[in-house]
């Protein structure tokens, strides 16, 4: 038996795909199942085939739904038959293009195109099977959701940590400095203090200590005084 193998390919990254084979007497469910365990999306969802033109566009939407067909016998009960749509029914075309829409938690859509409708049964494998994966699923699951919207918070919370010491130490730097201009001030002031003291000391050292010419001129006053003294005298005799 021939078995058909389809490329599904994630429609916002065609790097992300998965290789399928399938027995064309199988159904579109079984294609439906093995896409949703290839990529590891929940499967308590709802999806839907559409058959498509070269470009990917929706063309015509699949009946995936088993179909009830009415048997007629010679007795009036009519037989009833439920019908299960395979996969080579829904196959005109050796390139046949397929769109699948997965809806559940998370919604993602997927091309499926058929690239080989000969290839051999293997005896040992159970079909429908995924032969080839490459990259990785996009669903992404709530805890890990979760986990990186945490990072996030605690990287912001780091940062805003950071900038809080960073403030602190500029705030410390100023007062340092204001403080070292305060002590330079003081100094100074201390510094002018003792240049003025010291002026009037020198001052005061001046007015106590009389000169060699205040000396003389004292001296030359007693004996002006002692001649003009001893002149009156002798007039007075005479």
């Amino acid at each position: 038996m021939n078995i058909y193998k389809f490329r599904v390919s994630y429609e916002d990254d065609d790097s992300i795909f998965r290789d399928i084979e399938i027995k064309p007497s199988q159904t579109i469910n079984d294609l439906e199942s093995i896409i949703i365990s290839s990529y590891n999306l929940p499967p308590n969802a709802n999806g839907n085939f559409y058959k498509s033109n070269d470009n990917w566009q929706r063309v015509k939407q699949l009946e995936t739904n088993p179909v009830v067909q009415q048997k007629k016998g010679k007795s009036k009960a009519k037989a009833s038959a439920v019908k299960i749509p395979v996969l080579v029914a829904f196959i005109d075309d050796p390139h046949q293009k397929l769109v699948y829409e997965y809806k559940g938690t998370q919604e993602f859509t997927f091309l499926i195109e058929l690239i080989s409708l000969t290839g051999a049964e293997k005896s040992n494998m159970m079909y429908p099977a995924s032969v080839k994966q490459h990259g990785p699923s996009p669903f992404k699951k709530e805890e890990l959701v979760a986990h990186f919207s945490k990072a996030s918070d605690d990287e912001e919370e780091e940062v805003h940590v950071i900038d809080s010491e960073e403030v602190d130490v500029e705030s410390m730097t100023m007062e340092g400095e204001e403080e070292t201009e305060v002590q330079t001030d003081d100094s100074e002031s201390e510094a002018d203090v003792l240049s003025i003291a010291d002026e009037a000391d020198e001052a005061d050292e001046a007015e106590v200590e009389p000169g060699e010419d205040d000396a003389n001129l004292e001296d030359l006053t007693a004996e002006e005084f002692d001649e003009d003294f001893a002149r009156d005298t002798e007039e007075d005799f005479r």
